[in-house]
């Protein structure tokens, strides 16, 4: 029979975070918490999520959202005057950022947001990086199998570069339940 070893850490949940010697067991501070937001339902999930973290933490909570201009082929199609239409479309994102986090605001004052252009993917990962972000908070969609095969996820691609933590909320799970 193996010996047990010479010291055993206790598993006590009542102790709180810090060992006997005064060390803490998860010496992980969150400073900085970035929710990218699309404005949908599943990445409204996400602010609420960063919003119960950040209170706590006492964390700095920015919102971020990227607009992606059409692409070539979408401008091609819908004719000449896609550009005002994008252009409605990017104001109307900008606008509806700033309305969301002002409502944060109201239940946490140490809230902004910040507007982006570009592809969604690279400028979360580049302003995670630039503010120097502790965690990613990002929800995932209910995208149909071929979507996911022919674009991949964000937060996927989001996941293989972020320089920090990332807690991905799964768009169809039950509230107050955990995977």
């Amino acid at each position: 029979m193996a010996k047990a070893p010479e010291y055993q850490i206790p598993i006590d949940a009542g102790r709180g975070l810090a060992e006997p010697d005064g060390r803490h067991r998860f010496p992980v501070e969150v400073k900085r918490i970035l929710v990218p937001t699309d404005l949908t339902n599943e990445s409204y999930r996400a602010i609420e999520f960063g919003l119960v973290l950040a209170k706590p933490l006492g964390a700095h909570l920015t919102l971020l959202h990227v607009y992606q201009d059409p692409s070539y082929a979408v401008k091609y199609v819908l004719g000449p005057h896609v550009n005002d239409r994008a252009q409605q479309e990017r104001t109307y994102f900008e606008k509806t950022l700033n309305a969301t986090a002002e409502d944060v605001r109201k239940e946490y004052a140490d809230c902004d947001s910040e507007f982006r252009d570009g592809v969604p993917c690279e400028e979360i990962v580049k302003t995670a990086k630039e503010r120097d972000i502790d965690l990613i908070i990002i929800s995932t969609h209910h995208y149909n199998w071929l979507t996911r095969l022919a674009c991949g996820s964000d937060a996927e691609h989001i996941l293989r570069n972020m320089p920090c933590s990332i807690l991905i909320l799964q768009a169809n799970a039950t509230p107050g339940t955990f995977i």
